[in-house]
C-alpha cells in the first residue's frame, strides 16, 4: 500500500479498512498515519505514535484514543482528562505597544514552559503541549494586581513566571511587565484568574 497516494481529506470506509488491516510493515505509511493523527488531533508525534500502537495500527481507534483523552492501552491519561492552559497577565499601566506586548508575552510563555518542563512539573508541560498549548492573555491594572495574582497562584502550587524587561525599548530596565500562571489544569488557573478580562 502506498500511503502517499491516499486522499487524506476524505478517507473512504474502504481506505480506512485497508489501513486497519496493515500489519505495520511499511514505516513510511506508519509515519503518514502518525502525521495525520497529529494534524487532526493537534497532539504531539509521540502521543500519536502511542495511540496508533495501542490501537494496533487502526487509525480510527487511534483517533478515538487521542480525542477521547485515552493513553496507550486505553488507560485514561491524567494529563488529558482536563484541559491545561497557560495564562499571561499583562500590565496596562505601562501602556506598551502591541509589538512590545507580543514580545513580553512570548518571553513569558517560553519562561513558564521551560520552568514547568524542568522543575518536576514535566507532566504539566507535556499535557499543555499535547493539548494544543492553550494560551490566554489577560489584563491587570498594575504591578500590585499582577503580584497579587502571581502570589495567589504560587500559594496554590502552580507554576508561575514573571518577565523582567531588559529596558532596551519602551520600559525601564527591571520592570516586571507580564506574569504567567501555568501550564496547569484550567480549573486551577481559573480559580486564580477567573475574574480578569481578556486583553
Amino acid at each position: 500500500i502506498d500511503c502517499c497516494l491516499f486522499d487524506w481529506d476524505a478517507p473512504s470506509a474502504e481506505l480506512l479498512s485497508r489501513i486497519d488491516s496493515m500489519e505495520g510493515e511499511d514505516q513510511a505509511c506508519r509515519n503518514e498515519l502518525i502525521g495525520r493523527i497529529v494534524e487532526i488531533c493537534g497532539c504531539g508525534d509521540q502521543m500519536a505514535a502511542q495511540a496508533l500502537d495501542a490501537a494496533g495500527g487502526g487509525i480510527e481507534l487511534a483517533l478515538e484514543l487521542v480525542l477521547g483523552g485515552m493513553g496507550p492501552g486505553g488507560v485514561v491519561a491524567h494529563s488529558v482528562s482536563e484541559p491545561y492552559k497557560l495564562v499571561c497577565l499583562v500590565r496596562q499601566d505601562l501602556a506598551m505597544g502591541p509589538g512590545k506586548v507580543a514580545a513580553q508575552v512570548a518571553h513569558g510563555v517560553l519562561g513558564a514552559y521551560r520552568l514547568a518542563a524542568g522543575n518536576g512539573e514535566g507532566t504539566s508541560a507535556t499535557a499543555w503541549t499535547e493539548g494544543g498549548e492553550a494560551t490566554i492573555v489577560l489584563q491587570v491594572a498594575d504591578l500590585a494586581e499582577l503580584e497579587r495574582h502571581v502570589d495567589a497562584a504560587c500559594a496554590r502550587g502552580l507554576v508561575t513566571y514573571v518577565v523582567t524587561d531588559a529596558g532596551r525599548t519602551q520600559v525601564v530596565s527591571g520592570t516586571r511587565t507580564v506574569g504567567c500562571i501555568g501550564p496547569a489544569p484550567a480549573s486551577q488557573v481559573d480559580a486564580v484568574t477567573g475574574s480578569l478580562s481578556l486583553l
